[in-house]
């Protein structure tokens, strides 16, 4: 007779043969994406555009094969998705990266010589503007080593990997902008497979399938502009509606930055154009202005500044910018002298939301553009 240990002891091997018989076989058979959500939303997608203090999901989705059935490995708890480890599968290697753009030409040659910003178009000079082709931009990848191993990761903020480019911006900014991930799983049968990621760049622009996610300071034109940081600056930004590089988020000129806000803020019908024609399609508020990078406020009498309004300005004595209205910027805080508190009257020291270097969106005093000629404009039905 068998003793009660034993009995239980052979109980528990009789128990577990069944499982150990029909243990999972798991396997990764295709290239995986990213697809995200906000945290506490349902809906999964390959790009987001969130408000600040918003966190993201952003979930691995591997195709494979559970005991021979075609599935899709995932954490998002969808009925067609399979979680990998709640399946019991091996463990697998998981490494995120950020991918994102240099501001300007590093490695490969400009197409302006002596201009190592991204320009699709002639800068300066008597052909300034005319057409060259879709420049070629250049993006490098970051790890993220705290999400090493983990099908999911959480994310909140768009802080760029360079400090620099941070911390040039207002503290309030630091944390928001543009941001794109990838991620490489490798699995039991060693072979790493690896999400959309920097080499996924056809003629030189960053490929859709990339996944992105954008966070802004809030709604309205000022609220979506500040969804444009991390976004180089590149003349000439080009493409039709959704096609546009600027509504892509892959680089932007001063004036596509202005219609995308717009866009995104209400105004869908607006096309994008060029200065000029924002200055055509744009309600008008006041005639020219001069404000003089050195010189004092205007009078209120001639127009008191609103954050929003819109600024279209024709750089004074320039002849290497023969058009009427070379650049356009957005007002964002009115400013006394010296950046003291606001004084209602339009000045060198008041801050605007510019984009035109380098460092890509930036807000910087209005006496930066030197001397300029202004035209304030509005666009109807938005708010700033």
């Amino acid at each position: 007779m068998l003793s009660r240990s034993t009995s239980l002891a052979l109980l528990a091997v009789l128990l577990a043969a069944p499982r150990l018989a029909h243990a999972a076989r798991c396997e990764l058979t295709g290239p995986p994406v990213l697809l995200g959500r906000v945290a506490g939303s349902d809906v999964l997608a390959g790009e987001l555009d969130v408000r600040r203090g918003e966190a993201i999901d952003v979930y691995l989705v591997a195709p494979g094969r559970l005991d021979g059935k075609p599935v899709l490995f995932a954490d998002t708890g969808a009925a067609r998705h399979v979680s990998w480890s709640a399946a019991g599968c091996p463990e697998v290697q998981v490494r995120w990266r950020r991918v994102e753009p240099r501001m300007q030409h590093v490695t490969t040659p400009a197409p302006n010589a002596a201009v190592a910003l991204y320009a699709n178009a002639v800068v300066f000079g008597p052909t300034h503007g005319r057409w060259l082709g879709y420049d070629r931009l250049e993006y490098f990848e970051t790890a993220l080593p705290a999400g090493d191993d983990r099908w999911t990761l959480t994310v909140g903020d768009a802080r760029p990997s360079d400090p620099a480019l941070a911390d040039a911006r207002l503290p309030e900014y630091r944390d928001l902008g543009t941001m794109r991930l990838a991620a490489t799983v490798t699995g039991p049968d060693a072979v790493a497979r690896a999400t959309p990621d920097v080499d996924d760049a056809p003629r030189g622009q960053i490929g859709d399938d990339v996944f992105r996610y954008s966070v802004r300071s809030g709604e309205g034109l000022f609220g979506w502009l500040t969804s444009y940081f991390n976004v180089p600056y590149v003349f000439g930004s080009a493409g039709v509606g959704a096609r546009s590089q600027a509504e892509r988020r892959v680089g932007t000129d001063c004036a596509d930055l202005i219609v995308a806000g717009l866009r995104r803020a209400g105004r869908g019908d607006l096309a994008y154009s060029s200065v000029g024609g924002l200055v055509r399609s744009l309600q008008r508020v006041t005639a020219p202005l001069a404000v003089h990078a050195r010189g004092e406020a205007l009078d209120p009498a001639v127009y008191v500044p609103r954050p929003g309004d819109i600024l279209a300005l024709d750089y004074l004595g320039s002849a290497a910018l023969p058009r009427p209205w070379d650049h356009i910027v957005v007002l964002a805080v009115d400013r006394g002298p010296g950046g003291g508190p606001a004084d209602g009257r339009l000045g060198p020291d008041d801050l605007v939301a510019d984009i035109g270097d380098a460092q890509g969106l930036k807000f910087a005093p209005l006496g930066d553009q030197g001397d300029v000629r202004v035209l304030v404009l509005r666009a109807r039905d938005i708010d700033s």
